[in-house]
């Protein structure tokens, strides 16, 4: 019999294998119908967020400078100078813009550390040499600035600082040799020009000075410190009106303690203490850690007769101010001690000794001193 060795019979079908789909389908009705404590309580993870980079902070700290918003880029710095801790830009960058906010002692501060961090950095060393400068440390500044120069003798930043040094020691020869190479070597550094216009300015050549101040501000419109020394130049020349708009424009592009300062101290010096008075107390509130606008202030409220105010808006100032504080604030805050009612000689003959102490023969502080003695 011949039989077929390829055939094979058929199998019946059984549902028995598909017995774990049946399964499956019943625990995930169970599980819908009546969730378990630990999934319902369970909290949803949140996506991860990348980590921003340096460059992404650097980004955001241009973008704010430019606008004019000093705090948020300040902030943006900040955490690009977290993420390179040995890197000296982030800290240059940001006394930079307290330095252009007469903010002295945090630029110092700031400029000090970036030197640390890299002692060969020419930025660094230039920024520390300008703070220095206008911390009076002329010697000590020319020495970080000619450390530099040493780095890198074409860079017309470090020329520019060491003309604006020897422009304030005096030696204004030498300061045009260096701004001359500076403008020479880079003609639109806004440094060298602004350092090219101090120094007209010194030499009383404020026409000079404004045309070289606007031409700064052309290039760089964001530089509100530049509007400020402008103002100057026309209130030097007792032109008011112009120095005052230019105070505004300041505002405009920055509304800062330091700029609501310039507006209205320039008011009260032009004779407007009422508007002068609203102003000041706007930088104040804007800014309260700013020493010269809460000084300013404290100056306003002694012309308006207002000593009340005066005397502890002042004693405010001198604590923020130290050794930055003049002669005048002084002798005005031992005078408002005095003149407000009542009156407190026991608080204002230190101040008028300090005022002696840099001028014996100051006659506002020697007549406190006679009015307490009576």
């Amino acid at each position: 019999m011949y039989l077929d060795r390829t055939y094979k019979p058929k199998r019946r079908r059984s549902n028995g294998r598909f017995w774990w789909l049946i399964v499956a389908i019943f625990i995930a009705s169970y599980f819908y119908v009546r969730r378990p404590e630990w999934l319902v309580n369970r909290p949803l993870q949140p996506t991860p967020t990348p980590t921003r980079s340096a460059v992404s902070w650097l980004a955001e700290a241009e973008s704010h400078l430019a606008a004019g918003r000093f705090p948020e880029a300040l902030a943006a710095y900040q955490a690009m100078a977290q993420l390179e801790p040995d890197k000296a830009d982030p800290l240059v960058a940001q006394a930079l813009i307290y330095l252009m906010e007469r903010r002295i002692p945090q630029a110092y501060e700031l400029a000090k550390k970036a030197v640390t961090v890299e002692p060969e950095n020419v930025d660094a060393l230039n920024t520390y040499a300008r703070v220095l400068d206008w911390l009076g440390e002329y010697e000590e500044a020319i020495n970080f600035a000619l450390d530099a120069l040493d780095l890198d003798p074409d860079n017309p930043d470090t020329l520019a600082v060491l003309g604006e040094i020897y422009s304030d020691v005096g030696n204004w020869p030498r300061a045009q040799e260096y701004l001359d190479q500076a403008l020479e070597l880079d003609p639109n550094n806004v440094t060298a020009l602004r350092n090219q216009a101090y120094l007209y300015e010194l030499q009383g050549e404020y026409d000079q000075a404004i045309q070289i101040y606007s031409r700064a501000i052309e290039l760089a419109p964001e530089r509100v410190d530049l509007y400020i020394e402008l103002g100057r130049q026309y209130q030097a020349q007792g032109e008011w009106d112009q120095a005052l708009a230019i105070y505004q424009k300041a505002t405009e592009v920055a509304e800062t303690g330091t700029t609501l300062d310039a507006l209205g101290w320039g008011l009260y010096l032009s004779g407007d203490s009422l508007q002068a008075l609203r102003v000041l107390e706007k930088a104040v509130e804007v800014e309260p850690d700013n020493g010269l606008a809460m000084a300013h202030l404290g100056m306003a409220y002694y012309k308006r007769r207002n000593y009340e105010k005066a005397a502890p808006t002042l004693e405010q100032a001198m604590a923020l101010l130290g050794d930055q504080a003049r002669i005048e604030f002084y002798y005005s805050l031992g005078l408002a001690y005095i003149y407000k009612k009542p009156r407190e000689c026991d608080k204002a003959i230190p101040w008028l000794q300090k005022a002696l102490e840099i001028d014996p023969d100051t006659p506002p502080a020697l007549e406190g001193l006679s009015l307490c003695s009576q």
